[in-house]
């Protein structure tokens, strides 16, 4: 069974949501889909944890009925400060997480299996994060999360040139900054960010035509949006409406 917890509000800058998945009826397999997001995941049944990478298209998993998995997903310019190797070399990837944070002695995944509860192993991972940001917090790239911020805001739509020049850096520069801290070029972070903008509108605006839609997040046309949403959901756009 799946389930998403919020994380306390002292962390929820930090951290987009925790999630777990154990005491599954049946193996499970299902399509998970970009968004922008990098999860470090921890397997109490094999006392192991590994950080699935930002993804650029959809991946296909399945998962059985003895899984018992707890995750934190983060967005993943809220990441970068925890990584000790440029997120760039995980994306579509699951690392180790000993390539990740090469000096955490303890395996959190025993740690984990140790404690009684759900809130216990949340109030203890919360701990590790809270811990890990106080050490690490200097390694934040500001201006990298506020670009990334930006693109949010404007859905994906933003233009690279006028990124760098409103943030007083060369384009050369934004780009290989932002690649090594959030694990994505500018354009494929941008993309994701504006195909998951679209699938949202298309579940949601039922009196907007597909047309419509992609002329609103700036795709050149509809046979555009399609070929996007193909590439990255493996599905045409009207299979979310």
């Amino acid at each position: 069974m799946y389930q998403e917890i919020q994380p306390s509000k002292g962390l929820a800058n930090l951290i987009d949501s925790f999630w777990t998945f154990s005491k599954n009826k049946a193996d499970e397999s299902f399509k998970v889909l970009p968004d922008n997001c990098a999860d470090l995941i921890f397997d109490c049944k094999l006392n192991q944890g590994f950080l699935s990478g930002v993804m650029t298209k959809y991946q296909l998993r399945k998962l059985d009925t003895e899984s018992d998995l707890i995750g934190i997903r983060f967005k993943t310019e809220n990441f970068g400060w925890l990584s000790k190797i440029p997120l760039d070399e995980t994306k579509n990837l699951r690392i180790e997480l000993a390539h990740i944070l090469p000096e955490t002695n303890h395996n959190i995944s025993s740690k984990l299996n140790d404690l009684e509860n759900l809130k216990a192993k949340i109030d203890f991972l919360e701990n590790f994060i809270e811990t890990s940001f106080r050490q690490n917090h200097t390694t934040q790239d500001k201006l990298i999360l506020s670009v990334s911020q930006e693109i949010r805001l404007l859905g994906g739509t933003a233009k690279i040139d006028d990124l760098a020049r409103s943030h007083c850096i060369s384009l050369r520069q934004l780009e290989r900054r932002f690649k090594n801290y959030i694990g994505l070029s500018l354009k494929e972070f941008s993309r994701i960010v504006r195909f998951n903008n679209a699938k949202k509108s298309i579940a949601t605006l039922k009196n907007n035509s597909l047309l419509e839609i992609a002329s609103d997040m700036d795709f050149f046309d509809h046979a555009h949006m399609t070929y996007e949403f193909k590439r990255i959901s493996g599905e045409n756009p009207s299979f979310y409406r």
